[in-house]
């Protein structure tokens, strides 16, 4: 009688034990799936990340088309409203103690390994990704700039735009424009001078007459990298039109975006 009862009891804790084993491997494979479906960086396109030390900022583009990686040294730690600081669109941002360009491999290596702790809008696997792009840049490919205060507003447009120029934009080469149809002035000319950082070419910007509450990007033809570019980092989806205008893209600010933008 003690026997079976032993070898019931056993078998009990037997299926226990091979239920939370299938519970905590179920978790993995979601969290995983959640993981890969949430990254962003795909190998092919750039990507801006922006690393954040306890003294200062680096803005570091990595470019697959050109195999190469831009470096913008930034005097001062900006750990909120990078974009709206340097109209740029940030895709990413990892905390660390001390960014530099000797040490990044490592950082990157050591942040895919951080179980996300010190990374905002940018996963594990996109900070391995990174890290293995890294890898493959020649030294000679790896450009660093200062973003020093005692530039005037012409230089340092000219720096960011030499860092951050996404190559697949700049060769599209789309005519954009931007209307401003929020109660928020100015809000169009930051959108003009962050497209125009990447390479973009704006070409019109104006003021709507009156008020929308619905942002919108519309395009002309096939849907290009810009325009789902522009879609992912505004959170706005785009829309086909058969009717064009002057640009090949327009894209319109209402007021349902015009507080949660981040430039």
């Amino acid at each position: 009688m003690s026997k079976t009862k032993n070898g019931s009891n056993l078998r009990l804790a037997g299926i226990f034990i091979v239920v939370v084993l299938g519970l905590i491997v179920i978790s993995g494979l979601f969290k995983l799936v959640l993981i890969v479906k949430e990254s962003k960086f795909d190998g092919s396109h750039n990507f801006i990340v922006s690393f954040v030390g306890k003294d200062k900022t680096q803005i570091v583009s990595f470019s697959p088309q050109s195999r190469t990686v831009s470096i913008l040294d930034v005097e001062s730690k900006y750990d909120k409203d990078i974009a709206k600081t340097f109209e740029i669109p940030i895709d990413g941002i990892i905390n660390f103690q001390n960014p530099d360009k000797n040490n990044m491999s490592s950082v990157l290596l050591k942040s895919a390994f951080s179980l996300g702790d010190s990374l905002k809008r940018i996963t594990v696997l996109d900070a391995f990704r990174l890290f293995l792009f890294y890898k493959t840049v020649p030294q000679n490919n790896i450009y660093e700039r200062q973003l020093s205060s005692g530039l005037n507003d012409a230089q340092k447009s000219t720096v960011i735009s030499l860092s951050m120029t996404d190559a697949s934009v700049y060769q599209e080469n789309q005519a954009i424009q931007i209307i401003n149809a929020s109660d928020i002035p100015g809000i169009g000319s930051r959108l003009a001078a962050l497209i125009t950082n990447i390479g973009g070419n704006v070409v019109l910007i104006s003021t709507s007459d009156k008020i929308a509450k619905n942002s919108s990007i519309v395009y002309f033809g096939k849907e290009s990298y810009t325009v789902k570019k522009m879609s992912s980092y505004l959170g706005i989806s785009p829309e086909n039109s058969d009717q064009r205008g002057v640009a090949d893209v327009i894209i319109t600010i209402g007021t349902d975006k015009a507080d949660s933008l981040g430039f």
